[in-house]
């Protein structure tokens, strides 16, 4: 193998580790590594031993080796990079503030959608479950239908062919059919609903919100427990949802 051959290789077995340990808990021995991603014990010691040395990974009292908080460091600088971040976030605060409900903003990343910002009233009896910075698969939620579904049927079926199909609940969706039959109401409706699909306890509606000149979808989100989110506070939420978003688009010039 060339150098430029092995130097993929070893990104890859790094990546390989980052990720296993980021998806499954606090942290894991040597040997869940090997168990998990399939490498050998002395590959999985010489790429922990870069990852350790560069601040990313760190070794327990028992021995085991869980990442660091460099990660959302990373994290926390590519989302302060987004643009539109500052330009948004004065309408998402009056708008949590008008509802008194959480709000949250997306993006979509390949598949995911990326929790870019959290709002919450201060004086909520309820708060948000999601982290800034969280991947979910764009089926979860409401931000990340109403993404979808402006794409049209041939998005929907590659996204739902490439797309991480776990339930993280169990409401969550599983089949096609199903995702295709929501992305033809939302589409049409122009916002999307999530009950419970996400997070168990809490209901979402979102709208779309486009970057034509950076081609980013993004989505604006209110959340709340679902027992509050009956179809008539739903009908009173949106037109201030859809306000909010109008005039973020002609502030912005989207």
């Amino acid at each position: 193998m060339n150098q430029t051959g092995s130097t993929v290789q070893s990104l890859d077995r790094v990546f390989d580790i980052v990720e296993t340990l980021s998806n499954h808990g606090n942290e894991l021995s040597i040997s869940q590594l090997c168990a998990f991603t399939g490498l050998n014990k002395s590959t999985v010691h010489r790429m922990l031993a870069s990852l350790r040395a560069r601040g990313y990974v760190v070794q327990t009292s028992s021995g085991a080796y869980r990442l660091t908080f460099k990660f959302c460091s990373l994290s926390q600088k590519i989302i302060n990079n987004v643009s539109i971040l500052p330009l948004v976030l004065p309408h998402l605060r009056k708008l949590s503030m008008s509802v008194q409900e959480i709000v949250h903003f997306v993006i979509q990343d390949n598949t995911n959608t990326v929790y870019l910002d959290r709002l919450e009233p201060p004086n909520s009896n309820y708060r948000s479950t999601v982290n800034i910075g969280m991947r979910r698969p764009l089926h979860t939620s409401a931000g990340g239908k109403i993404i979808l579904s402006s794409q049209g049927p041939e998005a929907w079926r590659s996204y739902w062919d490439n797309a991480d199909k776990t339930p993280i609940t169990p409401y969550t969706i599983t089949s096609f059919e199903r995702l295709e039959s929501e992305m033809l109401i939302f589409q049409r409706k122009q916002y999307a609903v999530e009950n419970e699909e996400n997070t168990l306890g809490y209901s979402c509606i979102a709208v779309s919100l486009y970057d034509r000149y950076n081609d980013d979808h993004y989505a604006i989100t209110l959340s709340s427990l679902k027992s509050l989110m009956t179809d008539e506070h739903i009908q009173q939420l949106l037109p201030l949802l859809f306000e909010t978003r109008d005039l973020i688009q002609k502030d912005i010039g989207l």
